[in-house]
């Protein structure tokens, strides 16, 4: 008879730390390897894990548009420094950049804000109309028609819209779509839209789902937005109380808080720090010295004392012809031909010279305001 022989308590340990690190290492490998499925793509991979498609593609050196089922790819994620959950990395970056700002207190900072994880969603009920639940929810009617695929206004009590989306915005194609259409729609350039779609063509479906932005970027720019507005809108609060701040005459005041909003971002429509359009723009600056405007260009161009160019003053308003026949642009003049706008060219509120062609060619009259709002605040004291 054969004689067993008992393993040794060397040659046991040694075994089962080659076994614990087999399984360690695998453990390992599951979490850092994706098994392709048929209809994977990159972007749904990158959207999984929360990381980029280029990521990926650094990562494999992969063409997106030959994924084979069955086929693995790495996830780089096996650093735990990059490996963060995405809330934070976006809190860390906002409070970096905001550090980095001049205009902006680190105090203001609320680093504790959260990335809603959930979609919002507004049921409508009686008298709810498209530009209702737009003022409700600070969104375009063209965003929450686009949210929802909606081909027109009617709305029926009952109805759930989407009104906020939580990840990537994405759009539903319909009959008659285009790549052309839809990026010209969101003001995109088509070969972007094919980029974080991977499409080899540009031959659309009805119904097909194309996203309209990358998933890190677009928490990440909602985050920031939303948090920046919030330390914008402090900082103004606390400059409007302080005593240095009240020994400016009224043009300077003007100025400082037209400037403090440079770069905020251009939305048509909009009228708060997350996106704001020209003439929400000069209402809401000068609303801070408590001048009240009406809300639209043309009716802001028949307020006011009509000025010539030659006559312009810090503070005055400076209105042009774009769309319309009728003005439909309007900006405050900062002096040495200079004005600041909330820009749908540059898509924010950026500075602009009088003589650059664009401007000068549709300029059509200028209006101060200033001189009879002192006046009238002098008669209130």
């Amino acid at each position: 008879m054969k004689k067993h022989v008992l393993p040794s308590a060397r040659t046991l340990s040694i075994a089962l730390a080659v076994f614990f690190f087999l399984m360690s290492a695998s453990a390992a490998l599951a979490k850092t390897t994706h098994t392709i499925k048929k209809g994977d793509s990159l972007a749904e991979i990158a959207r999984m894990y929360n990381v980029s498609v280029k990521e990926l593609q650094s990562a494999n050196k992969v063409n997106a548009r030959k994924l084979k089922p069955g086929s693995k790819i790495t996830i780089p994620t096996a650093n735990k420094n990059e490996t963060k959950p995405i809330q934070q990395s976006v809190q860390n970056d906002t409070a970096a950049e905001v550090k980095s700002s001049g205009n902006i207190q680190q105090s203001t900072l609320n680093v504790s804000q959260t990335i809603s994880d959930k979609n919002i969603y507004h049921t409508v009920k009686h008298g709810d109309s498209l530009s209702s639940i737009s003022r409700k929810y600070a969104r375009s009617i063209q965003d929450i028609k686009g949210l929802n695929n909606l081909r027109s206004a009617k709305l029926r009590i009952g109805q759930k819209l989407l009104v906020k989306q939580a990840g990537p915005r994405f759009y539903i194609t319909k009959k008659g779509d285009t790549i052309l259409k839809i990026a010209r729609k969101f003001d995109m350039d088509p070969d972007d839209l094919m980029e974080i779609n991977e499409l080899e063509s540009p031959s659309l479906k009805v119904g097909q789902k194309l996203y309209l932005e990358e998933p890190a970027a677009a928490v990440l720019a909602e985050n920031k937005n939303e948090l920046v507005a919030k330390i914008i809108e402090e900082d103004i609060r606390k400059l409007s109380e302080s005593e240095e701040f009240h020994q400016n005459d009224s043009s300077n005041k003007l100025i400082i808080f037209a400037k403090k909003l440079l770069d905020i971002p251009y939305k048509f429509g909009g009228n708060s720090i997350l996106g704001i359009d020209c003439s929400a723009y000069v209402k809401k600056v000068y609303g801070f010295l408590g001048i009240e405007l009406p809300r639209t260009a043309r009716e802001q161009f028949v307020k006011g004392e009509e000025i010539h160019r030659d006559e312009l003053s810090v503070g005055d308003l400076v209105f042009f012809r774009t769309y319309a026949s009728f003005p439909s642009h309007v900006g405050i003049y900062l002096g040495n031909n200079l004005f600041i706008h909330a820009s749908s060219k540059g898509k924010k509120v950026k500075i602009d010279n009088l003589d650059t062609p664009y401007y000068l060619k549709r300029f059509i009259g200028a209006k101060r305001l200033l001189k009879e709002a002192n006046t009238e605040l002098a008669n209130r004291g």
